[in-house]
């Protein structure tokens, strides 16, 4: 099966749209299409559900898709060794992450990446934990960049602990304290950092502890627009030292006690299988952050 094909359909369906699909890949649109009809002839049943809005798998391209990624992923893994054979450092590596990591961690990672590996693209995907997990389980990222959970079944690289905050106005009474105990949220308005219609995993735990129910004040898929909220005396919420780093609201940060962290590292599906490519930026990023 040609993989130019497959990778051409997996865009498709990433983008939602074969001209996307064709921009990104440098086909043109009646290019693409007509390789996404040669692959379906090969298939033998329809592999894209075409509509107004654009393009989308069919129930037959869902249930394929892991092994098309699979079988893309290993073609990309061969191109990259037979690079190196020639003495040549090339390739792909397809990154998920928190929007606070892409500002904090990414650009001085990958300045010193592209020093060294000027040939090896990266592509860059920001998100919530939820879909960073379902990216990496799909095949659709190389690379998590992410909140490290228990139940994962990923390889994974602790890179550091990031401290949780009691986020309050400035007026608050508690907004001068040494510490926040945790079970002062109950009976504040909270507000929560919102994903769709799923509370991120590390906020629910801390709010499971807190003992705040599911039912916020005010919830927003935005987390600087949560913290304006809070600079607005609308309510408190608990937010992680990295994403406050990035903020300049006007609010006060305090510890809550006992001490609540997320663990924040590196995720792939397989160390053993991982690319060239892909060692290679994982090695930079533990030299520029200095993971041991």
């Amino acid at each position: 099966m040609d993989t130019a094909k497959v990778r051409a359909l997996l865009a498709a369906a990433d983008l939602g749209s074969i001209s996307k699909a064709a921009e990104a890949l440098g086909y043109t649109q009646s290019g693409v299409t007509h390789m996404m009809r040669a692959l379906e002839e090969e298939a033998g049943f329809p592999l894209l559900l075409r509509g107004n809005r654009g393009v989308k798998l069919t129930p037959e391209g869902e249930r394929l898709s892991p092994l098309f990624r699979e079988l893309s992923h290993a073609a990309d893994r061969l191109e990259q060794e037979m690079s190196l054979m020639r003495g040549v450092e090339s390739g792909v590596v397809k990154i998920g992450t928190y929007s606070s990591i892409s500002l904090h961690w990414m650009p001085q990672i990958l300045e010193e990446f592209q020093k060294r590996y000027p040939k090896i693209e990266i592509e860059l995907l920001e998100g919530n934990g939820q879909e960073i997990e379902e990216w990496l389980t799909d095949g659709r990222i190389d690379i998590a960049y992410t909140s490290i959970q228990p139940y994962f079944t990923f390889d994974t690289v602790k890179i550091l602990e990031d401290p949780m905050y009691a986020v309050l106005p400035k007026n608050h009474p508690r907004a001068n304290d040494e510490s926040f105990p945790i079970t002062a949220f109950k009976g504040e308005p909270f507000l929560v950092y919102v994903a769709s219609t799923q509370i991120d995993v590390d906020l629910a735990r801390a709010m499971a502890l807190a003992g705040i129910g599911p039912k916020a004040k005010f919830s927003s898929n935005f987390d600087m627009t949560i913290l304006a909220m809070v600079e607005h005396n609308l309510g408190v919420t608990i937010m992680p030292r990295l994403i406050l780093a990035g903020s300049h609201a006007d609010v006060a940060a305090v510890p809550i006690s006992p001490p609540l962290t997320r663990s924040l590292g590196i995720a792939v599906r397989s160390m053993a299988d991982a690319s060239p490519a892909m060692k290679r930026f994982m090695s930079c990023t533990a030299e520029v952050l200095k993971i041991k």
